[in-house]
């Protein structure tokens, strides 16, 4: 609550708004200069305290007109001023309570205080009594009716040469007095520098109501033009403006040297120095900048701002939001370019085949060819969307390029060469050019490897197809029907490694590394073993073999030698595939050998062999049998020969 000891003093001077002198000094001499006012306001100086001191800050004041001093009626409306200087106790304010309220009987003023926009309003007592100073706007109002007869009156005062005096009093009764000349012209068509309440738009307005334009100055120089005309309005601000005059509710709201032309009709440039909207537009905008233009035949184009910014002719819905030298071409509907420097959207060359919505956003030097609809360029520098390449998108970077009719292609990173349809491609920071391998392809070069979350499992679909492709289609790993397949060239082989590093030598498992297996036409090696699989389950049509047979055809082939022209450094002995087949018939072709074949042929041979030793053991056997029985009959026929030859008598007489 504001205290209620402060208090306005008796000391207060008032002067009227629209007076063209200041009045300071004695109340009387005030009340002709308000005679010459042409509104109702005047101005209060009041002095306001606080505990005897004189008060300081802003405060607001509330002013209500009374017709006594104590109690009595409101008269007219209530004002309130806010944030009224106070300095060393005075205030400054001014007051406009209509002029239907000074009608010659005594009015005072109650005022209420605050500090400014705190609290509730404190009453100050006592009212301020009005002096006749402000009854001078009483003579604004129109003259009274016509009095009763009665004696003459004294002629009221003339007025000065050229200018009428205010209307004599009424007299007594009795016959009516000359009536003095015609005051001035009343000015209830004046509008108050503090403001003005109660007005009707309609009638009570500030302009012009002929064909002439409506001018504002300030030091003596146009600020701003207002043109109405039947055909549309013009406003024309700034300094070296211009609106055509064929062009209707168009505006330049202000900058420097900025232009409108002909037909250009609802566009507006707000500012800057140097922007130009061509002939021949329909809502056509810069925002600002400099040098910037929107070229003729275009609908609804925008230049948000920035510098030498261009949007070309015949271009539908299009937007430059600043940036420097920039330029939307010709025949372009929708297109947007943010931002950047030197950036280009060419457009197409045939006004019947438009270009629809292309995007470019930042960077600099970047380029949409013509004919390209939809295609995008986020930033970046040096990057080019060629001609006929829609919905192609580069998504910054440096110096990427999607060539002419490869549309549906995205590119990013740094020398990208999209040079097929539909691809995707992203280079890294390597400066060398990366060309795309094919048609609808995925392109990516990245010299540190493509790394991939340990939780991510890759998927190639449900179609038999050679998935991954190494050296070209030399080597690749594939999918047939219920097949995995692995493919080289007709010089390749496989190998497999245990540690190592990776080496170009072929079969080479590098420092530290094993080589556990390598396949190639020479066949399978496998660290040392081989392991096929012989169940019984997993064969069928069996048949007899004569192991004699294969001993006998074994022992007839040839034998030899040699080493894989592919492994010169490795020998071997074996007969030949084609030597192998012929004898047995065994394999898929005369190329190959088997080996399961091979065992299988050695085992019956082993078998065969074992027969044959079988059976000259036998034979053996049986001549040993023979010879035996010879020696034991031998032997008995030598016990009988010396038996006999002990006998006979001969050999008796030499041994008595």
């Amino acid at each position: 609550m504001f205290p209620t000891r402060l208090r306005t003093g008796a000391e207060y001077i008032r002067w009227p708004m629209r007076s063209n002198v200041l009045a300071l000094g004695l109340l009387a001499l005030m009340a002709s200069r308000f005679a010459d006012a042409q509104g109702s306001a005047f101005g209060y100086q009041g002095r306001l305290t606080e505990g005897g001191q004189p008060a300081n800050g802003l405060f607001d004041v509330a002013a209500r007109l009374f017709n006594a001093e104590v109690a009595g009626g409101q008269v007219g409306p209530s004002r309130t001023n806010f944030s009224v200087t106070v300095s060393g106790g005075i205030f400054l304010t001014a007051l406009d309570f209509g002029t239907g309220v000074f009608d010659g009987q005594p009015r005072w003023i109650e005022f209420a205080v605050r500090p400014a926009g705190t609290g509730a309003f404190t009453v100050l007592a006592p009212r301020q009594p009005l002096t006749p100073s402000p009854y001078a706007l009483f003579a604004m109002t129109p003259a009274g009716p016509k009095g009763d007869l009665g004696p003459v009156g004294p002629v009221g005062p003339k007025g000065d040469k050229g200018d009428t005096g205010l209307q004599g009093p009424k007299g007594d009764k009795g016959d009516p007095g000359p009536a003095g000349p015609p005051g001035p012209a009343g000015s209830n068509d004046g509008w108050s520098r503090l403001g003005n309440a109660g007005t009707n738009p309609s009638t009570e307005f500030i302009g012009t109501t002929d064909a002439n334009a409506f001018v504002i100055k300030a030091g003596n120089q146009q600020i701003y033009r207002f043109e109405g005309q039947p055909s549309g309005h013009r406003i024309i601000g700034g300094r070296g403006t211009s609106v055509d005059p064929g062009s209707t509710n168009s505006a330049v709201l202000g900058g420097r040297d900025n232009a409108i032309g002909v037909n250009a009709h609802e566009s507006v440039i707000a500012g800057g120095l140097d922007n130009i909207v061509g002939r021949e537009q329909r809502s056509a905008f810069i925002g600002g900048g400099a040098r910037n233009e929107i070229q003729q035949d275009n609908q609804h184009a925008m230049i948000a701002g920035g510098r030498d910014n261009r949007i070309g002719t015949n271009v539908v819905i299009s937007l430059v939001v600043g940036g420097g030298e920039n330029r939307i071409a010709n025949n372009v509907d929708g297109g947007v370019m943010v931002g950047g420097f030197r950036n280009d959207i060419l457009g197409s060359n045939n006004p019947n085949r438009r270009e629809i919505a292309p995007i470019l956003i930042g960077g600099s030097d970047n380029e949409i060819g013509r004919e390209s609809n939809w295609a995008i360029i986020l930033g970046g520098d040096n990057n080019r969307i060629g001609t006929n390449a829609a919905s192609a998108i580069v998504a910054g970077g440096t110096n990427n390029l999607v060539a002419d009719n490869c549309g549906h292609s995205f590119v990013a990173g740094r020398r990208c060469r999209a040079n097929h349809q539909g691809v995707f491609m992203w280079a890294d920071s390597q400066n060398a050019s990366f060309a795309s391998a094919a048609i609808n392809s995925f392109n990516v070069r990245a010299e540190g490897g493509a790394h991939f979350s340990g939780d991510t499992s890759m998927f190639f679909g449900n179609t038999t197809r050679q998935m991954l492709n190494l050296w070209g289609n030399s080597y690749g790993v594939g999918v047939q029907s219920s097949t995995l397949y692995f493919r080289t060239d007709d010089n390749g082989s496989f190998s497999w490694h245990r540690g190592g590093t990776h080496s170009n030598n072929a079969n080479s498992p590098g420092s530290g590394g094993v080589e556990m297996m390598r396949l190639n036409s020479g066949g399978l090696r496998v660290n040392g073993t081989f392991v096929s699989a012989s169940d019984r389950n997993l064969k069928e049509n069996f048949g007899p073999v004569n192991p004699r047979e294969v001993l006998d055809k074994v022992a007839a082939m040839p034998i030899s030698e040699w080493n894989y022209k592919q492994d010169p450094g490795s020998r071997h002995i074996g007969p030949m595939a084609q030597d192998f087949r012929a004898a047995f018939a065994l394999g898929e072709d005369e190329k190959n050998i088997a080996t399961v074949d091979a065992d299988g042929v050695a085992l019956a041979a082993i078998q065969g062999l074992n027969q044959k030793v079988d059976e000259q053991a036998k034979a053996l056997r049986e001549r040993d049998e023979r010879i035996g029985r010879l020696e034991a009959e031998l032997s008995e026929l030598r016990g009988l020969v010396q038996a006999a030859l002990a006998r006979h008598p001969s050999n008796q007489a030499r041994n008595p």
